[in-house]
């Protein structure tokens, strides 16, 4: 096969792989949406926060039962028994319910062995994504974070003014009042007789 032939073929075979993710993600919440379906239904066996380990051959009294279909009860049951919690309280000696939560069967050494096995491989791959997340110290700070607090006015702060110079020329006296002409001292009536007489000597010289 050519290079050219293999480029082909890895084009070909693109499209069909993502459709099958497509349908993967769709079968999936198909499954998700029947397991909440059951646990409404049946909350005494069913609850995803707090598990119990499952009567084995469950499905059968599901199925008896008649509210779902063989379809909807093998989609959920798909979800539920793997979920971490479900392997979480698969522990050797619990009790096992049926549908109405009664006690039937205990959970052997060899199925509880078999859970822990899958509860340990769903922490590794927990492990390794939390490894591949950046650290919080490397995360880019905030526009505003990198200012220091110093650098920040308070609000409503008044600017500083010029202190004045202690050494400034002190200011003027008032000016004393002019000394009183010595013909206001006079009567009205000298006051206007030397009035005359300085106007008659004007006139003559």
């Amino acid at each position: 096969m050519t290079e050219q032939n293999a480029t082909d073929t890895e084009a070909a075979q693109a499209p069909a792989k993502r459709k099958t993710d497509a349908q993967r993600k769709k079968e999936f919440d198909a499954n998700r949406k029947a397991m909440d379906e059951l646990c409404e239904l049946y909350p005494d066996a069913f609850n995803p926060r707090k598990p119990k380990p499952l009567k084995i051959g469950i499905h059968e009294a599901l199925a008896e039962d008649g509210k779902l279909s063989k379809t909807r009860i093998r989609r959920a049951l798909n979800v539920y028994v793997r979920l971490r919690s479900y392997y979480a309280c698969m522990q050797e000696g619990v009790d096992r319910v049926t549908i109405d939560g009664t006690p039937a069967g205990q959970v052997s050494a060899e199925d509880a062995a078999h859970a822990k096995e899958k509860f340990d491989a769903i922490e590794k791959r927990r492990a390794e994504r939390a490894k591949q997340r950046p650290p919080a110290a490397n995360r880019k700070p905030r526009a505003d974070g990198d200012k220091p607090e110093t650098a920040r006015k308070p609000r409503g702060a008044r600017p500083n003014k010029p202190r004045k110079d202690s050494r400034a020329a002190p200011a003027k006296a008032p000016a004393a009042p002019e000394a009183a002409k010595p013909e206001d001292s006079l009567p009205p009536e000298d006051r206007m007789k030397r009035k005359l007489e300085m106007l008659v000597n004007k006139t003559k010289n």
